[in-house]
């Protein structure tokens, strides 16, 4: 992720990473990312907000044991 400071750049930064997102951080500055960088940060607070709302689950106790969570698993996905 790198911030903005010119056209020339962005030109510069659509012939190296191809497709690239253009945005605003938490500072207001103009940024870009390749879409690589892009889509591997939404995995990762698509993981964390996953996560987070599955140790809110064990602490309310909706959470299930883990051998029938694995026995689930491998009786419908066949591992």
């Amino acid at each position: 992720m790198r911030q903005v400071k010119s056209i020339e750049e962005i030109e510069e930064a659509v012939k190296e990473y191809g497709e690239i997102v253009i945005s605003k951080n938490h500072k207001n500055n103009v940024i870009f990312m390749s879409m690589e960088e892009y889509n591997r940060k939404n995995i990762e607070k698509y993981m964390i907000k996953e996560l987070n709302k599955s140790e809110e689950e064990i602490e309310k106790g909706e959470g299930i044991e883990s051998d029938i969570a694995f026995l689930e698993l491998k009786e419908k996905y066949g591992y």
